[in-house]
């Protein structure tokens, strides 16, 4: 496992500051992950850019992060679990729809589980969904657009988590609260 420095809008790599500036705008603060990100300034564009083409996606606020949930999840990044937990509540998702996607279990409303469920699908068959995984989907009101907006989110997240993987980032404080292992995901 690599260690890399957290670097700050101030002291990253001179073509990775305007991307960390600009994420401590929109978000308040920059979190370790992505300063972790800012150690190659095309790294930190990527992640920023995939991420906000998520957000411009035809998803709610919600199910954005119930896709970053789920995907984390499976992936089984404890940091981005973490920081997406606190972002669905805030997003809107119920305390127990959130402790249900941490858990790997299905949600208690069925469209929001086909999201779940075809998210994780992405995720565990690595884009390889059957016609049978598509139609269960787009059975429960989804558009084939949405199919592709998925694999954004889970590009996305992809990215993330993999670096957390390799960087093993220190949880921020202000995720703290929202710690998870994949040790608190059920046997599949």
């Amino acid at each position: 496992m690599l260690h890399f420095p957290l670097p700050t809008a101030e002291s990253a790599p001179e073509a990775s500051r305007a991307t960390l500036a600009a994420v401590e705008k929109a978000w308040g603060f920059a979190p370790n992950l992505m300063r972790t990100f800012a150690n190659s300034p095309a790294v930190v564009q990527g992640a920023w850019g995939l991420l906000n083409a998520f957000e411009q996606s035809s998803f709610s606020p919600a199910e954005r992060q119930l896709v970053m949930i789920a995907a984390s999840v499976e992936n089984a990044c404890g940091y981005c679990a973490a920081g997406h937990s606190l972002m669905g509540r805030g997003a809107g998702l119920s305390e127990t729809q959130v402790a249900a996607l941490r858990a790997g279990e299905p949600l208690n409303n069925a469209r929001l589980e086909a999201l779940r469920s075809f998210t994780v699908t992405v995720v565990a068959k690595r884009g390889y969904a059957s016609d049978e995984d598509l139609q269960r989907f787009l059975a429960h009101g989804y558009t084939p657009t949405q199919v592709l907006e998925v694999v954004l989110g889970v590009a996305a997240k992809t990215l993330t988590n993999y670096v957390d993987h390799i960087a093993s980032v220190p949880l921020d404080d202000a995720f703290k609260t929202a710690a998870w292992s994949p040790a608190d995901r059920k046997a599949a």
